[in-house]
């Protein structure tokens, strides 16, 4: 008889196919597992109570309307294996431009904000080039399938859309946060039915270190761009995206939700935290809402012999801080913690990548060949 175990577990994500309708999920498969630290996914029943008056003081039986799933993940933020998790996540990779080819071997992805999370027909203008790939049908689709074998029984989680992704570290570590709204939990899928072929990119999914961060930081410029002189000490640092997804059912999805999509603004919310109260700095920012730009780049080890190394950048355009806090704990020394809003920028900024015209722009750099999104 198998027993729950956290460590004789195993996680898996796989994007759903360019034609796939919602509610089929995806067989998981070869460089699919993910690197799980701990997840709180769980499943429900919407019930239609009795309320029939009928000289009883109890409730009879209840009915069925609906059946939910909705919960977390946690995730090692990692330098391989998360670019599904990415395109899901903020909606975009250009078709034919991304993945860049820097050199032989090396590929930086760039994954966009998308002004829309549901699943929508290729445009004019997203990179579709003759010879391409590209068929008839194919659909952008932000969503994906989260497969978890907990040995007891495998738990399928088809059509998973991703209402928040958080990315945060400390000295400890970095981790990538999601919250998840699937179209239902399956424990005897005929789709996944094992974990066997699930395995990890490569031979590891290469973790990004907290001692791989650098992070630069100044007045937003359309025309000074940001260098080593701006870089500033952090002892820990959160970058949370909601995507604002209404989750519904219809007459037509019957127990199940609809495709969730957009029904407000996104929003992207962040803060940094420095050890030690040495300056005024960014406080004059704050009372004056002045405009900043920023970059998150984490660099890791060398892409074999090429010279070029695995590399993650975070590039916020336009942030405004909200609050900025120094407590005193005690003796000890005083952090210093700032909360920002990101915004639309009024145009890329000096040094960004030209499609830095969003409030976030997500860039990797490592040995994957393939756009996720037209896989």
């Amino acid at each position: 008889m198998s027993i729950g175990a956290g460590f004789s577990s195993k996680t898996a994500w796989k994007r759903e196919g360019l034609q796939a309708a919602y509610g089929t999920p995806a067989a998981c498969g070869a460089d699919d597992q993910a690197p799980l630290i701990t997840e709180s996914l769980a499943t429900d029943v919407a019930k239609e109570a009795d309320n029939v008056v009928r000289h009883k003081a109890g409730l009879g039986s209840s009915t069925i309307v609906g059946k939910g799933a909705a919960g977390s993940v946690q995730m090692e933020l990692a330098y391989r294996g998360l670019e599904a998790v990415f395109a899901c996540a903020l909606g975009f990779c250009n078709y034919s431009a991304s993945p860049a080819l820097i050199a032989a071997g090396v590929y930086k992805h760039t994954f966009e904000l998308a002004e829309n999370l549901h699943a929508e027909p290729w445009a004019a203008g997203d990179g579709i080039l003759g010879g391409s790939g590209y068929h008839a049908g194919d659909k952008k689709v932000r969503r994906g399938t989260l497969c978890i074998d907990k040995s007891v029984s495998l738990w399928e989680y088809g059509s998973a859309m991703i209402q928040a992704m958080t990315i945060k570290g400390d000295a400890k570590s970095c981790r990538l946060e999601l919250e998840l709204v699937p179209y239902k939990c399956d424990r005897a899928s005929a789709v996944n039915t094992t974990s066997a072929a699930w395995t990890i990119p490569g031979s590891d999914w290469l973790s990004v270190l907290f001692q791989d961060l650098v992070l630069w930081i100044d007045d937003y410029s359309a025309s000074v761009a940001l260098t080593s002189a701006d870089a500033i000490g952090i002892s820990a640092y959160e970058l949370k995206l909601v995507n604002a997804l209404k989750v519904e059912r219809d007459s037509l999805s019957g127990l199940y939700i609809a495709e969730p999509s957009r029904e407000a603004k996104r929003a992207l919310t962040g803060s940094f935290t420095m050890p030690r109260y040495e300056s005024n700095a960014f406080l004059a920012d704050l009372d004056d809402q002045s405009a900043k730009m920023a970059m998150l780049q984490f660099t890791g080890s060398q892409i074999g012999s090429t010279g070029y190394y695995r590399t993650l950048w975070l590039w916020l355009p336009t942030l405004r801080f909200d609050k900025i806090e120094a407590p005193i704990g005690g003796p000890g020394l005083i952090p210093v913690t700032h909360t920002f809003t990101a915004e639309l920028p009024a145009a890329a900024p000096a040094g960004f990548p030209t499609q830095a015209t969003q409030e976030l722009l997500v860039q990797l750099q490592n040995d994957y060949a393939t756009n996720p999104m037209t896989t």
